[in-house]
């Protein structure tokens, strides 16, 4: 809590990083090492579906920018804010050949396994929860935050601004959170999901579906954060522009593309009526 992110071998006083891995690890079909299971953060019971849920989710986040008119030309600069032990950053191995990629995460044990097994073709920081970022303004060209909103209670805007200052001006920022919609799934086709279930043992969960515009269950990065899409729209408005809203982009959380606004806005800046669009992947 003091130290704001998990460090690695957390209670020892010491450890020691070998110089090459000697941990014979499978490999998937892009020939990178498969992380153990204790590292896929519940994503998944098996290696196909750990791996598999990755490029989906991978598959539809690219398919929404290219959409945007986004395009991943050789040099950008791409960042993964919250990337465990690389799930979705193995799956832009080809986009690593022409472009630079970043993958940070606040779990030090994450981030080493990743440096001895995923690095090259990426690159990895150990960072914190307080928001700021080691990189110059304006660095990346596309940043990516796969169910990272939906632990940030107090922090999120601070954390949107910081965002907004490693971002390029024509870059995009995609990321994930928990709506009305997820609710709805958790009510429906996801009531036996353990996330669901706990929810649902919350009396402040039951009695804010219809009139929450956030709710935090639990605090610091422990927490579950949901938000009205609304709601969620007000609060990034002043500094960037909803470009698409596509439900189940990742899983139940539903996936937001952003692009910082322009100020002063331009009658050639001004986002026309309809561009945040709400699209369907079910």
């Amino acid at each position: 809590m003091e130290l704001k992110y998990l460090p690695y071998k957390n209670g020892t006083d010491s450890f020691m990083i070998p110089k090459t891995s000697e941990d014979e690890r499978r490999t998937c079909n892009l020939g990178l090492a498969v992380p153990p299971s204790e590292l896929w953060l519940g994503y998944g019971e098996a290696e196909e579906e750990y791996l598999s849920g990755g490029e989906k989710d991978v598959r539809i986040m690219l398919e929404l920018a290219k959409a945007s008119g986004f395009l991943f030309t050789e040099r950008k600069r791409i960042l993964d804010l919250g990337c465990g032990a690389g799930r979705m950053l193995r799956h832009l191995k080809e986009l690593s050949e022409s472009c630079e990629i970043w993958g940070t995460d606040i779990c030090a044990e994450y981030i080493y396994w990743c440096k001895q097994h995923l690095s090259p073709p990426f690159h990895f920081a150990t960072t914190t929860t307080i928001p700021h970022l080691p990189f110059e303004d304006r660095y990346f060209d596309f940043i990516y935050c796969g169910s990272l909103f939906t632990h940030i209670d107090d922090l999120a805007e601070a954390w949107l601004l910081e965002l907004r200052r490693v971002l390029s001006s024509t870059g995009r920022l995609y990321l994930t959170i928990h709506d009305n919609h997820t609710m709805e799934l958790f009510a429906q086709r996801y009531r036996d999901h353990w996330l669901a279930k706990w929810m649902e043992s919350h009396d402040l969960y039951v009695r804010s579906k219809d009139s929450m515009g956030m709710l935090a269950i639990g605090r610091d990065s422990g927490s579950q954060i949901f938000y009205d899409i609304d709601y969620f729209c007000k609060t990034v408005e002043s500094v960037y522009d909803v470009l698409s809203i596509t439900q189940e982009a990742y899983g139940y959380q539903t996936g937001i593309l952003l692009k910082t606004k322009v100020w002063p806005p331009s009658v050639h800046d001004a986002p026309g009526p309809g561009t945040a669009e709400t699209l369907s992947t079910t």
